[in-house]
């Protein structure tokens, strides 16, 4: 742990380069085990859920707009 910080210390962008190689192994890890299917990976998922982020819109859509208007709702 000291040698880490000494070397962090020494070496200019050593902390940056390691930090690079562990998110490296971690895609390259979830990559082999999610292999084959076209799942993507969880580390590059934006949000917190399967899906993503819920969001709700903050206006309706033209088209949400032409549905309600066609049933008389606002």
């Amino acid at each position: 742990m000291v040698v880490n910080q000494i070397l962090n210390a020494v070496m200019p962008g050593r902390a940056a380069r390691q930090a690079r190689q562990r998110e490296d192994s971690k895609l390259d890890k979830e990559l082999k085990d999610t292999f084959p299917t076209s799942d993507p990976l969880a580390a590059v998922q934006p949000g917190s859920g399967v899906t993503g982020a819920e969001v709700q819109p903050s206006e309706l859509s033209p088209s949400q707009k032409a549905k309600r208007g066609a049933k008389g709702v606002n």
